[in-house]
Formats: structure tokens, C-alpha cells, sequence
């Protein structure tokens, strides 16, 4: 029988996985392929370019975003970083400003 602290991130991880599917196949089509970063389940996935925490994949999932609203939100969010400029929004609270 497994450990209880192996069973518990065994579980985790499972769930993880389940979550970054259901994201994948929700905005990206049955057919997208992902990966997890550094084969760390749980942290960041890469999908077609982008790249995805389980946080993230969670939020868009639970405010239930479009696919449109979904890429929106991640460009939006990358250009603001990459300009260096704050980004004063999170997931939950930039949905209810559209």
C-alpha cells in the first residue's frame, strides 16, 4: 500500500492533469496537445505557444470564460509584461469589467 503523503500528491497530480485536459480541450479543441514544464505536473503547461498555470487553467475554468475572452485576457496580460507596465487585473476581477 502506498504512503499516505505519496498517495496524497499521486492524487494531486491526477487532478492536475484532469484540470489542464478539460482546459486544453475546452480553448483549444479536442485534438491540442500540452505539455507540463519541466515535467512538473501541478505548475505550468505549454499549449500551442502559451503557456498556462494549473492557478490560471483553474480561474478561466471557474469564471467560465469564452475562448475569446480567455486569449483577450492572456495578450492583454503578456503585452502589459512585456512593456514592463503593471497589470492591475486578475482573471476574476477583469471578466467582470467586459
Amino acid at each position: 500500500m502506498a504512503k499516505p503523503q505519496k498517495l496524497e500528491v499521486q492524487l494531486y497530480e491526477e487532478v492536475c492533469d484532469l484540470v489542464a485536459r478539460k482546459f486544453a480541450k475546452k480553448y483549444f479543441g479536442k485534438d491540442a496537445d500540452y505539455y507540463w514544464i519541466a515535467d512538473e505536473i501541478g505548475g505550468v503547461i505549454e499549449i500551442a505557444d502559451r503557456f498556462y498555470s494549473i492557478t490560471d487553467m483553474v480561474e478561466f475554468i471557474r469564471y467560465k470564460y469564452s475562448a475569446k475572452m480567455m486569449f483577450k485576457y492572456y495578450d492583454k496580460k503578456l503585452d502589459s509584461d512585456m512593456k514592463e507596465k503593471e497589470w492591475r487585473y486578475n482573471i476574476k476581477n477583469y471578466k467582470k469589467l467586459k
